[in-house]
């Protein structure tokens, strides 16, 4: 398989994880960018490595079975090494402390972090967490749903193109950031990743279940917004041509789900949550501004109806968008407000990590077709 085959993937993955070294090692060791070299070397040997799987025929259920046993074994350890009160990140407690909140009838969403801000997942994301806090540990929902997109791969692809997915995962710093941190991001969009592989080996089409689809899309923005933007690229170019009729019943539906979402806490207590200073609303679109959204909106939608939703191609066409929504935000901020300092605390590159499993699934799909 030439390497060239999955250069752009292969270089935007390894351009984020070397802004990930860079950042966090600048604040130990005046050699950062030495460490920024030996990633390289490892993301270059791990593209060797990718291009010689791509040839073998090697036993490749096994591989990923133990591999992943390995590594879910040795990042719970990290997990539980680390004491989360002591983690300047809090993710993890916005939907822990939502939890808290919730099951002792106090309203949820006045729930402060551990750090003191406010959680801004929707519901359906904080409900899907439940079983994972009736553990003890929200972050353990990100083993679940890596073992979820990996059985995925291997069923809807292939056994190989689920190891070699499995590979750039467990070697990346930015993501194994999240891991460590108990960060629910790249959960996220991990989970995001798996179903629309899902809808796209079920050939589940707009036109014959406009219904399903809308379902869906309601239930997916009510985890996080950009969570949709998977599927605005998978369907965007089949909802044009529906008829009006149908167009009109995909944005109905999909508007009542993802509000119906909202209303228990939308009867619990309306002001806490659409006038609350820090409600979800404003927290997830506060990086943002009218312009960077109207900016990337055009992108977006041009992108879209351009590919006509080229399934062949999925994974590097919505890492790009997710990219694009995050490198827009952050350069009309950074022109806003004259701060270019792209590693202080204005610019969380961790939103980064929403587009890394769409690179990587990207890269195991190309590996597949040498």
């Amino acid at each position: 398989m030439p390497v060239r085959k999955f250069l752009v993937p292969a270089v935007v993955y390894l351009l984020i994880n070397v802004l990930f070294v860079d950042k966090y090692t600048l604040r130990i060791t005046e050699w950062h960018y030495l460490c920024d070299i030996v990633y390289l070397f490892l993301g270059i040997g791990l593209v060797f490595l990718t291009s010689w799987l791509s040839k073998r025929e090697l036993p490749f259920r096994a591989l990923l079975v133990c591999g992943g046993a390995v590594y879910v074994a040795l990042m719970m350890f990290v997990q539980y090494r680390i004491d989360p009160m002591s983690l300047q990140v809090d993710r993890w407690s916005a939907i822990s402390n939502f939890l808290d909140n919730l099951f002792h009838g106090i309203y949820p969403y006045a729930a402060q972090t551990h750090l003191g801000g406010y959680g801004s997942p929707f519901p359906v994301w904080q409900v899907l967490h439940i079983p994972f806090y009736a553990l003890g540990n929200v972050g353990l929902s990100f083993f679940a749903v890596l073992i979820l997109l990996l059985y995925t791969v291997a069923k809807t692809e292939s056994p190989r193109i689920a190891v070699i997915m499995f590979l750039w995962i467990a070697v990346s710093p930015a993501i194994n950031y999240e891991v460590a941190v108990r960060s629910d991001l790249f959960t996220n969009f991990m989970a995001v990743c798996a179903l629309c592989l899902w809808l796209r080996y079920k050939r589940v089409s707009l036109n014959e279940h406009v219904c399903l689809i809308a379902l869906i899309a309601g239930l997916c923005a009510s985890t996080r917004l950009a969570a949709v933007i998977p599927l605005a690229f998978m369907y965007g170019y089949d909802f044009i041509r529906l008829g009006w009729l149908k167009q009109i019943v995909f944005i109905v539906v999909t508007l009542a789900v993802f509000a119906l979402t909202f209303l228990p806490f939308l009867l619990w207590n309306t002001d806490q949550l659409l006038f609350f200073q820090y409600n979800p609303f404003v927290l997830q679109t506060r990086q943002g501004s009218p312009v960077s959204f109207v900016v990337f909106a055009v992108i977006a939608v041009s992108w879209t109806l351009y590919k006509k939703s080229d399934m062949q191609h999925f994974g590097l066409h919505v890492g790009s968008l997710l990219a694009i929504l995050v490198i827009v935000t952050f350069a009309w901020n950074m022109f806003a407000t004259g701060n270019c300092q792209l590693y202080s605390s204005a610019y969380d590159i961790t939103y980064l990590n929403m587009s890394m499993p769409f690179w990587i699934l990207e890269i195991g799909e190309y590996s597949a077709n040498p």
